[in-house]
């Protein structure tokens, strides 16, 4: 993400014409590339810190499990959005990936009710309980839609996996 930022910044090369334009064979590769790019300095910050903690407590708290939950939020939360995201715009930016990361976790421990992972949900709630406004559309220059499907995403693999042995 920082790299493709730079690339961006110091070459004034727009990236966003890689992001997810929905139904459209060119928005194809924002399925792949969304999640690099970024709008404005503020907004890669954004996503790169929690992008970091969700990963790292997902990665630590859940070693066998981690890397598909993150594949799932990362690449069927970008197809949701080139199926269903808002035509004539390009969707960019990690954010879809932190939703499923975070709708992840906060249900995985509601579902799963263990101690380690009911900790973890009410950790993930007290520091990013705000993510449940993000999945509303209040703002038309931000992708709620990405929001939305890492949310669905998240819930989707939770329930999937919170009946399984041996997740960490």
């Amino acid at each position: 993400m920082w790299a493709a930022f730079f690339v961006e910044f110091v070459y004034g090369i727009p990236l966003s014409y890689f992001g997810i334009v929905p139904l459209t064979f060119h928005g194809l590769i924002g399925i792949l590339t969304a999640p690099m790019l970024h709008g404005s300095l503020n907004h890669l910050v954004s996503n790169t810190v929690p992008l970091l903690f969700l990963g790292s407590v997902l990665f630590f708290f859940y070693e066998r499990i981690g890397s598909t939950v993150f594949f799932r939020s990362y690449f069927w939360t970008n197809t949701l959005v080139w199926l269903f995201g808002r035509q004539n715009s390009s969707h960019i930016g990690a954010s879809g990936v932190v939703y499923g990361l975070a709708f992840f976790l906060i249900f995985f421990g509601i579902f799963r009710r263990d101690f380690t992972s009911m900790l973890i949900s009410i950790v993930v709630i007290l520091l990013y309980g705000g993510v449940i406004y993000g999945i509303l559309p209040t703002d038309p220059r931000v992708s709620w839609e990405s929001h939305f499907a890492g949310a669905l995403v998240g819930v989707y693999t939770a329930i999937g996996f919170s009946s399984k042995k041996n997740v960490s």
